[in-house]
Protein backbone atom coordinates (compact mmCIF):
# COMPACT_ATOMS: atom_id res chain seq x y z
CA UNK A 1 0.00 0.00 0.00
CA UNK A 2 3.00 2.37 0.64
CA UNK A 3 4.61 1.84 -2.63
CA UNK A 4 1.62 2.36 -4.62
CA UNK A 5 0.79 5.54 -2.87
CA UNK A 6 4.61 7.13 -2.68
CA UNK A 7 4.48 5.96 -6.78
CA UNK A 8 1.37 7.93 -7.74
CA UNK A 9 3.09 11.11 -5.19
CA UNK A 10 5.85 10.64 -7.70
CA UNK A 11 4.18 10.36 -10.34
CA UNK A 12 1.88 13.23 -10.23
CA UNK A 13 4.03 16.32 -8.37
CA UNK A 14 7.39 15.15 -10.08
CA UNK A 15 6.34 13.78 -13.32
CA UNK A 16 8.49 10.22 -12.89
CA UNK A 17 7.87 6.78 -11.98
CA UNK A 18 9.59 5.59 -9.23
CA UNK A 19 12.13 2.81 -10.00
CA UNK A 20 12.34 4.56 -13.75
CA UNK A 21 16.28 5.33 -12.66
CA UNK A 22 14.71 7.93 -9.65
CA UNK A 23 14.85 6.19 -6.22
CA UNK A 24 12.55 6.63 -3.66
CA UNK A 25 11.62 5.79 0.16
CA UNK A 26 8.73 6.09 2.86
CA UNK A 27 9.33 5.54 6.12
CA UNK A 28 6.66 5.48 9.09
CA UNK A 29 7.21 5.77 12.70
CA UNK A 30 5.59 5.09 15.35
CA UNK A 31 6.54 6.64 18.76
CA UNK A 32 5.86 6.68 22.42
CA UNK A 33 5.70 10.04 23.83
CA UNK A 34 5.91 10.97 27.68
CA UNK A 35 4.11 14.60 27.93
CA UNK A 36 5.50 14.45 31.69
CA UNK A 37 9.15 14.35 31.17
CA UNK A 38 9.22 14.81 27.36
CA UNK A 39 10.72 11.40 26.77
CA UNK A 40 10.79 10.00 23.34
CA UNK A 41 10.45 6.06 22.48
CA UNK A 42 10.50 4.78 19.03
CA UNK A 43 8.58 1.66 19.03
CA UNK A 44 8.35 0.45 15.35
CA UNK A 45 9.87 1.82 12.06
CA UNK A 46 8.50 0.92 8.24
CA UNK A 47 10.78 1.26 5.32
CA UNK A 48 9.71 0.78 1.82
CA UNK A 49 12.73 1.87 -0.21
CA UNK A 50 12.50 1.53 -4.06
CA UNK A 51 16.01 0.82 -5.00
CA UNK A 52 15.52 -2.38 -7.17
CA UNK A 53 16.53 -5.94 -6.29
CA UNK A 54 19.82 -6.00 -3.32
CA UNK A 55 22.47 -7.92 -4.68
CA UNK A 56 23.26 -9.11 -0.78
CA UNK A 57 19.16 -8.99 0.74
CA UNK A 58 20.73 -9.48 4.48
CA UNK A 59 23.26 -6.98 4.26
CA UNK A 60 20.88 -4.88 2.92
CA UNK A 61 18.30 -5.05 5.31
CA UNK A 62 21.14 -4.74 7.71
CA UNK A 63 22.30 -1.15 6.01
CA UNK A 64 18.50 0.09 6.20
CA UNK A 65 18.25 -1.00 9.84
CA UNK A 66 21.60 0.59 10.72
CA UNK A 67 20.36 4.11 8.57
CA UNK A 68 16.74 4.01 10.97
CA UNK A 69 19.17 3.63 13.93
CA UNK A 70 21.32 6.59 13.00
CA UNK A 71 18.28 8.69 12.25
CA UNK A 72 16.80 7.98 15.21
CA UNK A 73 20.05 9.85 17.30
CA UNK A 74 19.90 12.35 14.72
CA UNK A 75 16.15 12.64 15.68
CA UNK A 76 16.42 12.58 19.50
CA UNK A 77 19.62 12.68 21.23
CA UNK A 78 22.52 13.67 18.44
CA UNK A 79 23.29 17.54 18.65
CA UNK A 80 25.93 19.95 17.16
CA UNK A 81 26.78 22.73 19.60
CA UNK A 82 29.04 25.56 18.28
CA UNK A 83 31.01 27.90 20.50
CA UNK A 84 29.18 31.36 20.18
CA UNK A 85 32.10 33.42 20.08
CA UNK A 86 34.40 31.65 17.72
CA UNK A 87 31.97 29.62 15.86
CA UNK A 88 33.83 25.97 16.46
CA UNK A 89 31.96 22.72 16.78
CA UNK A 90 32.47 21.94 20.04
CA UNK A 91 30.30 18.05 19.83
CA UNK A 92 33.60 17.00 17.73
CA UNK A 93 33.48 13.36 18.77
CA UNK A 94 31.06 10.27 19.46
CA UNK A 95 32.10 11.04 23.24
CA UNK A 96 30.63 14.20 22.79
CA UNK A 97 26.66 13.19 22.71
CA UNK A 98 24.98 10.27 22.87
CA UNK A 99 24.11 8.16 20.13
CA UNK A 100 21.33 5.37 20.17
CA UNK A 101 21.75 2.21 22.10
CA UNK A 102 19.83 -1.44 21.78
CA UNK A 103 17.29 -0.26 23.97
CA UNK A 104 16.99 2.70 21.59
CA UNK A 105 15.89 0.21 18.70
CA UNK A 106 12.66 -0.60 17.69
CA UNK A 107 10.98 -2.99 15.51
CA UNK A 108 11.42 -2.77 11.74
CA UNK A 109 9.82 -3.52 9.07
CA UNK A 110 11.47 -2.84 5.72
CA UNK A 111 10.56 -3.72 1.80
CA UNK A 112 12.23 -3.28 -0.98
CA UNK A 113 10.33 -2.08 -4.33
CA UNK A 114 12.31 -4.41 -6.92
CA UNK A 115 10.45 -3.36 -9.87
CA UNK A 116 11.75 -0.91 -12.77
CA UNK A 117 15.34 -0.94 -12.48
CA UNK A 118 15.89 -3.67 -15.43
CA UNK A 119 18.14 -1.38 -17.09
CA UNK A 120 20.55 -1.14 -14.17
CA UNK A 121 23.50 -3.34 -14.09
CA UNK A 122 22.30 -5.98 -11.25
CA UNK A 123 18.94 -4.59 -11.23
CA UNK A 124 19.46 -2.34 -7.98
CA UNK A 125 21.39 1.00 -6.76
CA UNK A 126 22.66 1.64 -3.86
CA UNK A 127 20.46 2.60 -0.55
CA UNK A 128 22.98 4.29 1.25
CA UNK A 129 21.58 7.98 1.42
CA UNK A 130 18.16 7.20 0.59
CA UNK A 131 17.83 4.93 3.65
CA UNK A 132 19.62 7.46 6.13
CA UNK A 133 17.63 10.59 5.29
CA UNK A 134 13.98 9.56 6.00
CA UNK A 135 14.26 8.25 9.30
CA UNK A 136 14.56 11.36 10.99
CA UNK A 137 11.73 13.08 9.35
CA UNK A 138 9.74 9.97 10.35
CA UNK A 139 10.23 10.50 14.12
CA UNK A 140 9.72 14.14 14.21
CA UNK A 141 6.72 13.60 12.30
CA UNK A 142 5.04 10.57 14.73
CA UNK A 143 6.13 13.24 17.67
CA UNK A 144 4.09 15.71 15.83
CA UNK A 145 1.33 13.50 15.35
CA UNK A 146 1.05 12.66 19.14
CA UNK A 147 1.91 16.10 20.47
CA UNK A 148 0.16 18.18 17.84
CA UNK A 149 3.24 20.18 17.95
CA UNK A 150 5.93 20.66 15.26
CA UNK A 151 9.56 20.19 16.53
CA UNK A 152 11.95 23.03 14.42
CA UNK A 153 15.17 21.97 15.88
CA UNK A 154 16.63 18.78 16.77
CA UNK A 155 17.36 17.08 18.60
CA UNK A 156 13.84 16.66 19.83
CA UNK A 157 15.00 16.62 23.48
CA UNK A 158 13.01 16.49 26.55
CA UNK A 159 13.30 20.23 27.40
CA UNK A 160 12.06 21.42 23.94
CA UNK A 161 9.53 19.10 24.13
CA UNK A 162 7.85 20.37 27.29
CA UNK A 163 8.73 23.69 26.22
CA UNK A 164 6.38 22.98 23.80
CA UNK A 165 3.73 21.57 25.34
CA UNK A 166 3.84 24.61 27.89
CA UNK A 167 3.24 26.86 25.29
CA UNK A 168 0.12 25.38 23.43
CA UNK A 169 -1.49 25.14 27.22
Amino acid sequence: MIGTVFDWIIRRFAGIRTGRGATGAVYVSEVEVDTWLGHVRVTRMHAGLAVGRPQAPVLARSQVEGSIIQGIGYALYEGRQLDAATGAVLTTGLEDYRIPGIADTPEMDIHFDEAGFDHVAGGGVGIGEIATLPAAAAVANAVCNATGDRAYELPIRPDRLLLDARRIA
